[in-house]
């Protein structure tokens, strides 16, 4: 059996448990969509090239500790805690995004400045509210969102066709700008949790379309 039933499966089960806000449950469900990932890539390592294997790695242990960091700031109810929790979580996603740029680059990818300044322009929102809402987070939030822009405009850039690629880099912005507006503009629970779904979702999809296409080898 290929990865993409348990992918499916347990990226479903971490999903509700987010969206329900059920803690314990989060807690063990939203490592191991990752887990399916990491696997399923470590089947293909001798197929890679050693660096493709030291970013892809790097990508997915860069975003389960960015998870962790981001499922405890989602629990976690003191504000200075939250902000930061927040601000790792970020670092780490930060650390990620470029992973994942280093081997798209690699493989022969180059982003379009167009293609950077239309997704720079779309996170300016996200930014707009916690410069309103959080103003001393949005340093290190500004340069998250600069690495988000570029791992999705160098996966729309592909030097031939890859529409996972491309999905994935629009679903994981999508995902991160939904978190922003989730937390500081929707106050009605049954819309937040609605909200909270789609991000995980999106997010968990994302990861998928972009490291099972990384996965393969080039060429």
């Amino acid at each position: 059996m290929g990865p993409a039933l348990p992918y499916l499966s347990v990226s479903a089960a971490a999903t509700i448990a987010g969206a329900l806000h059920r803690r314990r449950a989060a807690e063990i469900t939203k490592p191991l969509p990752l887990l399916v990932l990491a696997a399923h890539s470590l089947r293909g390592t001798r197929r890679r090239n050693g660096v493709d294997n030291a970013l892809l790695a790097g990508a997915l242990a860069f975003s389960a500790a960015g998870d962790r960091a981001m499922l405890l700031e989602e629990f976690t109810d003191e504000p200075s805690d939250k902000d930061r929790r927040l601000q790792i979580g970020a670092s780490l996603f930060a650390g990620a995004q470029l992973c994942l740029t280093g081997i798209m680059w690699r493989r022969g990818a180059r982003p379009r400045p167009a293609g950077v300044l239309l997704r720079t322009a779309i996170l300016a929102e996200s930014a707009t509210v916690m410069a309103l809402r959080r103003p001393r987070l949005l340093p290190v939030l500004g340069g998250y969102g600069n690495t988000l822009a570029l791992m999705s405009s160098t996966a729309g850039a592909s030097h031939r066709p890859q529409p996972r690629l491309r999905n994935g880099g629009w679903l994981f912005l999508a995902s991160d700008l939904t978190i922003i507006n989730r937390r500081h503009l929707i106050r009605d629970e049954r819309l937040a949790a609605m909200a909270e779904a789609w991000v995980l979702a999106s997010y968990f999809a994302a990861q998928w379309l972009l490291v099972t296409s990384l996965s393969e080898p080039d060429g």
